[in-house]
């Protein structure tokens, strides 16, 4: 059975015909893991360079330094592709949106490293162990602190987070199946003519069920590691995606006018209330029904 909306996203990228649309997340995946190495290499520049003192000095500062870096650099990707749309239009015309979207990819993907580099623990990274105590304190468990014993916590970090992370990826991966590749890629950003009105549960219950899934993965690492590292990079990463669903919803508003803002007041945007939950579970099943926005 062929992927929903990969036909239409073929359409829209006649220079990647046949197999060569591999080429998108085989590009997506070299990011994930230029992004991944450059924060890790920032995490622990100052233990293979242990003679540099200004390193060691600013070693508790660093990993937080790197995840910036690398979610700012991210963004400012994903926002070009949204920001230069009427440019490029005015210039390729059709071709606008398969000139841009591999910057797109890109910056998706180094958002996507960031939420896997959250889950790192950063005294345990090779080749020893942090030459700042600052560091090791940071990463330390919040448990463990409080004196919670260790295999207590580590049972607890793991629960807590494989849960959550089960949850992101069910969430991220139903997305995907029920509003397809094409929505994904946000094709209706170059070509709103052709976009459709999703009228699926789900947006009488989240506004953004995509992005949630990355909320739910930042809540993940946080539980996986407690501690005060991990907080700090949940927290960028989530305030980069609230940057972003800001900059979405401005087209939004553009297109659908008071509508798409009496729709805001209703319906929350990255979580989920608890009247809602039964029908957020019935989207993970793959049951959610199809129903107005205004019910």
């Amino acid at each position: 059975m062929k992927p929903k909306g990969i036909d239409k996203l073929r359409e829209k990228l006649p220079g990647y015909p046949g197999k060569r649309i591999a080429v998108l997340p085989v590009i997506g995946a070299l990011v994930l893991l230029l992004g991944l190495v450059f924060m890790l290499v920032m995490d622990t520049i100052s233990r293979l360079m242990p003679g540099v003192p200004l390193l060691a000095a600013l070693e508790p500062l660093l990993p937080v330094l790197g995840l910036i870096i690398a979610v700012g650099t991210g963004i400012s990707f994903v926002r070009r592709m949204w920001t230069k749309r009427d440019k490029v239009k005015a210039e390729l015309g059709e071709l606008a949106y398969q000139r841009m979207v591999p910057q797109g990819l890109t910056g998706v993907f180094l958002l996507f490293s960031a939420v896997i580099h959250s889950f790192v623990s950063v005294r345990s990274l090779p080749p020893g162990p942090p030459v700042n105590e600052i560091t090791t304190q940071l990463s330390n468990s919040f448990l463990s602190v409080v004196g919670v014993p260790s295999a207590v916590d580590m049972g607890l970090r793991i629960i807590g987070g494989g849960l959550f992370l089960l949850l992101a990826s069910l969430t991220a991966m139903r997305a995907l199946f029920t509003f397809g590749f094409d929505y994904m890629l946000v094709i209706y950003l170059y070509f709103p003519e052709e976009s459709e009105i999703q009228n699926h549960e789900i947006y009488s219950v989240i506004r953004h069920p995509a992005y949630f899934s990355l909320v739910l993965a930042g809540l993940a690492a946080i539980l996986a590691r407690m501690s005060v590292y991990s907080l700090v990079f949940a927290f960028v990463v989530i305030l980069a995606l609230l940057t972003h669903v800001r900059l979405e919803e401005g087209e939004l508003v553009e297109r659908f006018g008071e509508s798409y803002l009496e729709y805001m007041e209703k319906v929350p945007g990255l979580y989920v209330r608890s009247r809602d939950i039964r029908s957020y579970l019935r989207f993970l099943a793959g049951r959610s029904i199809l129903v107005s926005r205004e019910d």
